[in-house]
Formats: structure tokens, sequence, C-alpha cells
């Protein structure tokens, strides 16, 4: 009799701890797909990077023409614009180097680690004008250095033994001067895209 009860007692033990463990399965919650499967979510994240690229695409173009006219006006014994016009193949020269040029922007637009959700491009807390400005800030001074690196190349180049390299020499040939250009516009790339990868905060 005693070892009935006890393998009855036994019994409802085992089934009272099963049904405890049949409960804390029943509350667990399956784990949710990521946010990122979500069509919606991925075609704002989508937007908005497609949405940042081009507008810092044109912001870069822009700052190009500016860069090249400021470099036409501080080099004055090479006549940039007006030999690269003349010559077909220094057009392409000049042509490649923009590509480049903006190539480097592009790339580093699309993976720039801005401190903004990609999901509505704000974060709480975050004034966004204050990160664009301190964004813009780091592109002028990078745009800045290439420009004053370019000068100080220009000027002491010449100056500088054993090799006393003149550059106005450049002048002499529009597919040099097309050369001479390509090399500054991919230089200026490569600032511009350390400028915009450097992180604001």
């Amino acid at each position: 009799m005693i070892i009935k009860q006890t393998m009855c007692l036994y019994k409802l033990y085992i089934t009272q701890k099963l049904c405890e463990v049949m409960l804390s399965l029943a509350e667990i919650v399956p784990p949710q797909p990521p946010p990122w499967l979500d069509p919606t979510v991925y075609l704002t994240n989508l937007g908005w990077v497609l949405l940042r690229t081009f507008v810092t695409f044109l912001l870069i173009f822009f700052i190009g023409i500016g860069s090249l006219r400021v470099l036409d006006y501080i080099t004055p014994g090479i006549s940039e614009i007006s030999k690269v016009r003349s010559n077909p193949i220094a057009v392409a020269l000049f042509a490649a180097g923009f590509f480049v040029y903006l190539s480097f922007a592009v790339i580093a637009s699309m993976i720039s680690p801005l401190p903004i959700g990609t999901t509505t491009g704000l974060v709480s807390g975050v004034n966004p004008l204050v990160l664009l400005t301190y964004k813009l800030i780091t592109l002028f001074f990078g745009v800045l250095i290439s420009l004053l690196f370019a000068f100080i190349y220009y000027r002491i180049l010449a100056k500088i033994e054993p090799y006393g390299i003149d550059l106005d020499d450049v002048d002499k040939e529009p597919i040099a001067v097309g050369i001479y250009l390509m090399g500054y516009l991919i230089f200026l790339g490569a600032i511009v895209y350390v400028a915009l990868l450097l992180p604001v905060v």
C-alpha cells in the first residue's frame, strides 16, 4: 500500500513538473526576424542612402569644378582649362580623372559612417543639421588641404635640388596638362574620400 501511494505521488510530481516545463515553453517568444527583411524597412534604408549619395554627388561635383578654378588661379604658369580644351586626348584624360574623383566621392558617401539612423534619417536627440555642418566643415578642410598642397607643390618643386622640376613645362603639351589635371583630381578624390569617411562623433 505504501509503495502504491509512493508511486502515485511520484507520478503526480512528474506530471506537475512536466506541466511547469510546458507552461514555461509556452511563454518563450520565438526570435523575431531581423528588421531588414521587411521590404518597407529595406526600401526606406535604400532610399535614404541613395538620396544622401545623390546630394553628396552634386556637392562634390561643384566642389571639383570650384577646385579646378582655384588650381588654375594658383598655378599661373599652367593654363589648365584652355590647354585641355584643344586636345581630345587631354580632354579624355581630364574626364577620366574627374570620373575617378567622383567615384571616390560616391563610394565614400555610400559607406560613410554618419551617425544617423537609416530608417528615418534621424536619431532622437541628435540634430541632423549639426551633423551635416560637421561633415561639410571636414570636407571643406580636406579640399583646402588639397589646394594648399598643390600650391606648395607648384611653388617649391622647381627650387628643390637636385630635382629642379618646373611644372610650367607641363603647359607646353596639352596631353601633359591633361595628365597633370588627372593626377590632381585623383589626389582630390582621395582626400574627399577620407573626409567623408571620418566619423563626426
